[in-house]
């Protein structure tokens, strides 16, 4: 039981900072707007000044592929009634 505790509030304050950061935008340093006219280039530039939010965003897609994995091969456990 003190282990599900822990489980619960370790993810529930995981939860709380990656979703914090995801929201955040402030945090993130804006590029200007793009003044090519060419639009391959002008979506180039936009895409590599909004870097940090594709990290996150990676970041917590890996995390969650990582856990939907180790929740595949979690051991089931069989209780025989007596």
């Amino acid at each position: 039981m003190k282990h599900k505790i822990a489980a619960i509030l370790l993810s529930g304050i995981a939860f709380v900072l990656i979703v914090g950061q995801l929201v955040d935008f402030t945090a993130f340093g804006f590029g200007l707007p793009s003044s090519a006219p060419d639009p391959v280039t002008a979506m180039a530039d936009w895409l590599w000044s909004y870097r940090t939010i594709d990290v996150l965003i990676q970041g917590t897609l890996l995390l969650a592929a990582v856990l939907g994995a180790s929740a595949m091969f979690r051991g089931i456990t069989v209780r025989e009634d007596e």
